[in-house]
């Protein structure tokens, strides 16, 4: 599930988002996208100016709720703070994670009903050292979904398609 930095956007929607409605012994649950055919449209800003990627994922019922569990437990072992709470009509995720020599600060606010339309907003800093360099980004990233129907053609749970074609497994 890594291709860049996009890749980690798509993984704030399914990953460190964790999209999934996996309680996990917390006491609110992360909000799980209605299997079938998603746009996702994903802004991201580190500084240099937003740059927007729209992708058509296949979304699997058994892979969004693999996601979640695999996303919950890499945090639990990363995390000093991973907190997920409700507000209003937003899931809430406050954290605190070291990956690898990188200290990653984040703020994720999830809303819509994942059934028709979703919102996810993430800010995060990360910072330490990368390949013997000082790291310190500040990234903002906002992806809006829409649910586009139960077929996904021919893609399969897990694929996304760029509007130019091209093909990633995100799963």
């Amino acid at each position: 599930m890594r291709f860049g930095a996009v890749g980690f956007a798509l993984a704030g929607v399914a990953g460190v988002c964790a999209l999934g409605g996996v309680a996990f012994a917390e006491a609110v649950s992360l909000p799980e996208r209605k299997a079938g055919l998603w746009e996702l449209t994903t802004t991201m800003d580190e500084g240099k100016g937003p740059v927007d990627r729209t992708l058509t994922m296949c979304v699997d019922a058994d892979m969004e709720r693999n996601t979640v569990i695999a996303s919950l437990i890499e945090h639990k072992q990363a995390c000093t703070k991973y907190d997920i709470k409700r507000d209003g009509d937003k899931t809430v995720v406050d954290m605190s994670c070291k990956f690898e020599t990188r200290n990653v600060e984040g703020r994720t606010e999830m809303s819509g009903d994942f059934q028709s339309a979703l919102l996810v907003k993430i800010e995060s800093t990360t910072s330490g050292d990368h390949r013997g360099q000082s790291v310190a980004v500040k990234r903002t990233i906002t992806q809006t979904g829409k649910y586009l129907g139960e077929s996904c053609g021919d893609l399969t749970g897990g694929e996304a398609m760029s509007s130019d074609g091209t093909r990633v497994m995100v799963q």
